[in-house]
């Protein structure tokens, strides 16, 4: 049986597989001052995490769903803490961590836009976004570079104020924010910006910046990152297509079972009744050899509903085997290389500023040389 190749396993173990044995025994929670479940930490004895239980809260252009996280010391034990949380509320802790840990690989949640509100509210969607959820925060929990992040702890903490305010202190909408938190006014804004834009444009040109000591292996990933994507789409873009084929044939055969069922309703020979003039006796031994020898449409329809149900199953197993293991690597991938991005933002914003310090150096030097040659400095220095 061919293994599965996941070079981040141990990092993005999402810890979803049920012992054979007996749970082992569990240390203490983990639990801040104020009683909030903390992951992080590299895996060993973290708390087990679910989302689960759904629920719709409003109605029409209003109406989103809660889930439900419990947090247990194990697998089997009973819940230590619940939070509910939306949809939205998860994308927030995946931009805050961006923030709060630039470079860190951070796991990706898969979203799914559905602007009409019939798709939005489905029951698929809504389990498909449960598990990209869950299988998030356990990636999150075990990832040891987030062990203390400070949006993790608001995200867990019980108390609603607590969320919401940290919700308002780091809104989702972008805006112009210096590196330090604070604003800045309008004149220093377009300073700024113009100064990156020259860094960027001197990047372009290949001009050296100053960098960290490990640049060069950076480079090194990220072109290995680049090449592995290639090779990783080529085989996704035929293997998913192979695996999609049994979902559509299932679908395909379901529709077509359906059809030939109303046609059964309508008009089938095994429900017709002899004609009541019963005009000759070898008809009747004509329609009763034909009924005979070929297959009514109610069989054929449930023939086909039955195909459909065996490519169902077929198309789950393969999703489960083939599909979401290489959708994971591809994920694996896009979260690698946004951590790269991130790295290289907050180079840019460091040479920016850099940039900005050389040049009111420059502007401070040439106004003390203005200085020291004005006649009125010349006259001073002679009496």
């Amino acid at each position: 049986m061919m293994s599965t190749i996941d070079p981040n396993a141990e990092l993005f173990d999402d810890g979803s597989s049920i012992p054979s044995g007996p749970p082992p025994s569990s240390p203490p929670p983990t639990l801040d001052e104020n009683n909030t479940p903390v992951g992080g930490g590299g895996g060993g004895g973290t708390l087990h995490l679910s989302v689960t239980d759904p629920q719709q809260i409003g109605e029409g252009r209003n109406a989103h769903t809660f889930y439900r996280i419990d947090v247990r010391p194990n697998q089997y034990a009973d819940t230590i803490a619940s939070v509910r949380r939306r949809y939205s509320d998860f994308r927030w802790l995946f931009q805050r961590l961006h923030e709060e840990r630039p470079g860190a690989i951070i796991p990706i949640i898969p979203h799914t836009k559905a602007f009409q509100i019939e798709k939005r509210l489905s029951e698929e969607l809504i389990e498909e976004r449960r598990v990209s959820c869950e299988t998030f925060l356990r990636r999150v929990q075990i990832h040891p570079e987030l062990e203390g992040a400070p949006s993790i702890s608001a995200f867990f903490s019980p108390d609603a104020e607590v969320f919401e305010q940290a919700k308002k202190d780091h809104p989702e909408t972008e805006g112009f924010i210096s590196e330090d938190g604070t604003t800045s006014s309008a004149k220093e804004k377009v300073k700024h910006f113009f100064v990156k834009a020259g860094i960027k444009a001197k990047v372009a040109r290949g001009v050296d910046l100053e960098e960290t000591p490990d640049a060069a292996q950076v480079d090194e990933v990220e072109q290995y990152l680049s090449a592995l994507e290639t090779h990783v789409k080529a085989l996704a873009k035929a293997t998913l297509y192979l695996v999609d084929v049994s979902k559509e044939t299932s679908t395909n055969m379901h529709e077509l079972g359906q059809t030939l069922f109303g046609l059964h309703q309508t008009y089938d020979p095994d429900t017709t009744t002899p004609d009541d003039n019963d005009s000759s006796s070898s008809s009747s031994s004509n329609n009763s050899n034909a009924k005979s020898k070929n297959p009514s449409l109610k069989t054929i329809s449930n023939i086909f509903a039955s195909l459909s149900a065996i490519n169902k199953v077929k198309y789950d197993d393969n999703y489960a085997k083939v599909s979401k293991p290489i959708i994971d690597i591809q994920d694996n991938i896009k979260a690698a290389r946004l951590a790269l991005k991130r790295r290289k933002d907050h180079a840019i914003t460091y040479n920016t500023f850099l940039q900005q310090i050389k040049n009111r150096q420059a502007a401070l030097e040439k106004l003390n040389h203005k200085n020291a040659t004005s006649p009125q400095a010349t006259t001073e220095n002679q009496i």
